[in-house]
């Protein structure tokens, strides 16, 4: 469960960071970076770099063009409006915060969690989480809140691997059996996504379940493939090298 591992290893170098300072296959193209997914997860985009280091746009709703890492809380307050940009504690994993801001607190269809770098100082985007099943955010190419599991396996082109539900990494991605949704760089920033069951799934419906690893092509989890969907989404960016 490499994914799984480099999701949580993410969520403790937020939190390490917090308590020291006081938290897809990818294609080649500008609107179209691919998640591969976790908690609050890495997984692995490319964009172009002209892409990269352009100005975020501010009418879009895919994630990675729409913000920068080097951005601080007034460059989101001056692009968003002041009072669509409230500072508060977010969560993160096991029940830890972190001082962040929420765009658009008061709207899930536009609603953003935003973690820094530097928390104390709100320096530097970490990372974007995306949480609401309304919203209106996307990973570009159709990726985004409520994307079933059956659709995700057809873009995909092979199984897709993820951990059990009813845990605080439930729904992360362990792999795509090589399909298309394979992350294919290292480079960042590192888009990503997890999985749910739908808000209204039948409750007695069979979900996987745990710490385990579960495949999409497993027939004793046969129906669940179109209630179980993209329940979180991610935006992040590696952290500075230190000396």
């Amino acid at each position: 469960m490499k994914h799984v591992v480099a999701g949580i290893g993410l969520v403790v170098a937020l939190a390490a960071c917090d308590r020291a300072s006081t938290p897809a296959t990818s294609r080649d193209t500008a609107d179209a970076p691919v998640a591969n997914a976790t908690a609050p997860l890495p997984a692995s985009p490319t964009l172009p770099a002209a892409a990269r280091n352009a100005a975020p746009l501010p009418d879009t709703r895919v994630l990675p063009l729409a913000f920068r890492a080097s951005e601080g809380i007034d460059a989101l307050r001056e692009r968003f409006g002041a009072s669509n940009v409230r500072v508060e504690d977010i969560p993160l994993a096991e029940g830890e915060t972190t001082r962040g801001a929420v765009l658009f607190p008061d709207d899930p269809s536009r609603r953003a969690y935003v973690h820094f770098v530097d928390p104390e100082n709100l320096q530097g985007i970490a990372m974007i989480r995306i949480v609401d099943p309304e919203s209106t955010w996307s990973l570009g190419e159709g990726l985004r809140m409520g994307t079933t599991l059956a659709e995700l396996v057809a873009r995909n082109g092979a199984p897709i691997e993820f951990s059990g539900f009813g845990w605080d990494y439930g729904g992360a991605i362990a792999g795509f059996r090589g399909g298309k949704l394979e992350p294919r760089s290292a480079n960042g920033p590192h888009t990503g996504f997890r999985l749910s069951p739908r808000p209204d799934v039948d409750p007695a419906l069979a979900l996987p379940q745990g710490d385990t690893t579960f495949s999409s092509d497993d027939p004793k989890f046969a129906d669940i493939a179109t209630q179980v969907v993209i329940g979180e989404l991610t935006l992040a960016y590696p952290r500075p090298k230190r000396d």
